[in-house]
């Protein structure tokens, strides 16, 4: 008793008279003038006037700073100073306020300090200087900061923000996340946002429903793996469940880093209409193929998905437009499907397009809100809600009336498709998959004939050496034992090195390389995959226990430049190929690593073409015309893989004969062939200087006439 009389006596009276003398009205800053300011120095900490050069002045939230300042597209850092007044009552100093104050913010990013009256209250930046970039970044949702109101002055006072974050990655994306990217309540106060509390608790309890209804229709589908329709719902159940997370004030509180909750955040809801899709696709139609509209939108997506878990963070915002942009198409698509099957008096359909229609709806003006009002209220949860309990209940009258189907459909379904796999196969085992990505077709059925396309491109023609001596000494069973353990062990070099095969021609191959999505050139791929066949054939000689593989040889030329490539034949009788002179003159190079005594024989176009031409050893040779052609072509050796003592001796003589092929092109043929004479004291088997002794040996005694350039016309091919 004595305690209840304590209670209304004491506490009470107590608690009314704080609330009475606490005189703290809320500051609400979206009233005020704000002024921003393109970079930041610290004496803006005084005050930053109207007046300003290049300041601006902003009267509305959301504050999107590259949008306001109109930030061209390009990399780096943007840094910009946002600041405001407010004025506190002029006895404020000598009033009492019994509750805590707290700065909100209903958003702030990407990296960030908050300063007040020239005091820092607190900072979030995260920066490698070296770099100019964030290490991390805290762009952060219903933000509430406790202020010590010593800080606070009576009359005016200064409200001044650091914001940093990424440039404008694209068009597409301005980087809203810089600066206060949400219209809501940014106010100097001391309530405790209750309302912020229940929407947490709500958001909460509603995922925690929608991962339940997820797992619940994943066991589902484990023990019943015939309805794929479970699968679908449960996963699209799931990511549901993470997009609504990720976008709640408990994950930004949660996880430090908030780069890894946009991207959960938006890559999840990139899956969500292909899942729903999906999931219509079999409740309706079973397991019949997929449109190719279905197609592609599901690969579009996921594709834009998974660029944004992986892709720079930059970019993430442009994927998130791109897939704003597509899924007005796929709401269109899902619109037909739905009407399509309530048209068809498929089961649940008008319930299911009803629930459906509503959550679209509302949706919809989420995403036209998050675009342009970023007002930070969603409706979608809710009315998700009642869409989950709809389809619970529609799958779960499903469920008990779905007798089960004939397991000999299951497997000729299964077969087909295996069959279709093997076919799939079978066809890639004839014409590279490459060569369709070549060609612009996305499958077989889409090559037809005279299809074609020019293309720079890398050729490598190799053979085997004197092939026709060793083929005489083997019977026809050998011979092809022989060239197919050959031809399996070079094919997967060029893989490796992202060519492909365009033809096997006996015991030679012509392979392509492209340059295409990749920081290499063709040319690097295809002088790499010859160096390694070299080797290989090198290690082929070491371990061989066949006479036939002992000693093996092989001669490789590459040429870079443009070449058609196309589809030949007749209507029954389809074939790949290319042509033009870039694929002529490799064949003709493949043909002059005898004459050389090289392996490996390279064009002035693909040394040009090369970016690691300085890390490999490289030799000039010679300047031919080849039969069949007008115009020159400098010839170079690649003898990166020749044996360490015959790769020395080139070393040595690379500097002689350099400069003696430089004082031959001129026509100093006596100059000329002293070096060569040189390099042969040096290395007295090698064929170029012994070729160029001869040649000088000859212009001395009878010189050349006409324009001489240096260039030796070859009668044979």
């Amino acid at each position: 008793m004595k305690t209840i009389l304590f209670f209304f006596c004491v506490i009470i009276p107590f608690w009314i008279l704080a609330e009475s003398q606490d005189s703290w009205k809320p500051i609400d800053l979206r009233k005020g003038n704000w002024i921003a300011v393109e970079g930041f120095q610290k004496e803006y900490l005084n005050g930053i006037d109207s007046t300003f050069p290049k300041s601006k002045k902003i009267s509305n939230f959301p504050i999107v700073l590259n949008e306001i300042f109109e930030t061209s597209v390009g990399t780096g850092l943007k840094e910009y100073t946002l600041q405001t007044r407010f004025h506190i009552q002029e006895d404020f100093q000598k009033t009492k306020v019994y509750k805590p104050i707290f700065l909100y913010l209903e958003s702030i990013g990407e990296n960030w300090e908050i300063f007040l009256n020239d005091h820092s209250l607190t900072q979030e930046i995260h920066l490698d200087v070296s770099r100019k970039e964030m290490i991390l970044r805290r762009t952060i949702r219903s933000f509430r900061l406790p202020v010590d109101s010593s800080l606070l002055r009576s009359g005016e006072n200064l409200l001044t923000f650091r914001l940093i974050g990424d440039a404008p990655a694209s068009f597409l994306s301005k980087n809203v996340d810089l600066g206060f990217y949400i219209d809501g309540d940014y106010s100097i106060t001391t309530e405790q946002k209750l309302s912020g509390e229940i929407s947490t608790l709500i958001n909460l309890c509603l995922n925690t429903i929608y991962v339940f209804f997820g797992l619940y229709h994943l066991l589902i589908y484990v023990k019943r793996r015939e309805d794929l329709y479970n699968l679908y719902f449960g996963i699209f159940s799931v990511f549901m469940a993470l997009y609504s997370l990720s976008r709640s004030s408990t994950a930004f509180e949660v996880i430090y880093d908030t780069t890894w909750i946009t991207r959960i955040e938006y890559s999840s809801v990139s899956l969500l209409a292909p899942l729903f899709l999906l999931f219509m696709q079999d409740y309706f139609y079973g397991r019949a193929k997929f449109s190719k509209v279905l197609f592609a939108i599901l690969i579009l997506n996921v594709v834009i998905a998974l660029t944004t878990l992986v892709e720079p963070f930059r970019y993430t915002m442009t994927s998130l437009r791109l897939w704003q942009i597509s899924i007005l198409p796929t709401l269109v698509y899902l619109l037909y499907f739905m009407s399509k099957a309530v048209y068809l008096r498929k089961k649940d359909a008008v319930l299911l397009a009803t629930s459906m229609f509503t959550v679209v709806f509302i949706a919809v003006y989420d995403v036209i809100d998050s675009i342009f009002f970023q007002s930070g209220i969603r409706f979608t949860q809710f009315a998700y809600f009642l869409f989950v309990v709809a389809l619970t209940t529609i799958l779960a009258n499903r469920f008990i009336s779905l007798y089960r189907q004939s397991e000999d459909l299951n497997i000729e379904l299964s077969q087909q498709k295996l069959e279709l796999a093997r076919q799939k196969n079978a066809f890639f085992r004839f014409v590279p998959v490459q060569f369709l990505n070549v060609l612009g077709k996305n499958s077989a059925v889409e090559v037809n004939l005279g299809d074609s396309v020019l293309k720079e491109m890398s050729v490598l023609f190799t053979d085997i050496r004197s092939f026709t001596a060793i083929s005489e000494q083997m019977t026809p069973e050998e011979n092809f034992r022989f060239i197919n353990d050959y031809l399996a062990s070079m094919e997967p070099v060029v893989q490796r090195h992202e060519g492909f095969v365009d033809k096997f021609m006996g015991d030679g191959i012509l392979a392509l390389f492209s340059g295409d999505g990749s920081h290499q050139t063709s040319a690097d791929k295809a002088i790499l995959a010859a160096i390694e066949m070299k080797k290989k054939v090198q290690t082929i000689n070491a371990q061989a226990k066949d006479s036939h593989f002992k000693g093996l040889k092989i001669g490789i030329g590459v040429n870079t430049g443009n070449l058609m490539l196309g589809t030949v034949g007749s209507r029954s009788r389809l074939d790949t190929t290319v042509i033009g002179d870039t694929v002529n003159v490799a064949s003709r190079l493949e043909s002059l690593t005898n004459l050389y005594r090289a392996d490996i024989l390279i064009t002035k176009s693909t040394l040009s073409s090369m970016t690691i031409a300085d890390s490999l050893a490289i030799r000039e040779i010679d300047s031919v015309v080849v039969k069949g052609k007008t115009d020159p072509i400098i010839i170079y050796e690649i003898y990166e893989a020749d044996a360490p003592p015959i790769r020395k001796l080139k070393d040595a003589t690379l500097s002689l004969i350099t400069r003696g092929i430089i004082l031959y092109k001129v026509a100093d043929f006596q100059e000329a062939l002293i070096n060569f004479e040189q390099a042969l004291k040096v290395f007295p088997e090698d064929i170029v200087p012994i070729l160029y002794r001869k040649r000088c040996q000859e212009y001395i005694t009878s010189p050349p006439a006409g324009n001489w350039v240096g260039v030796q016309h070859l009668l044979e091919k």
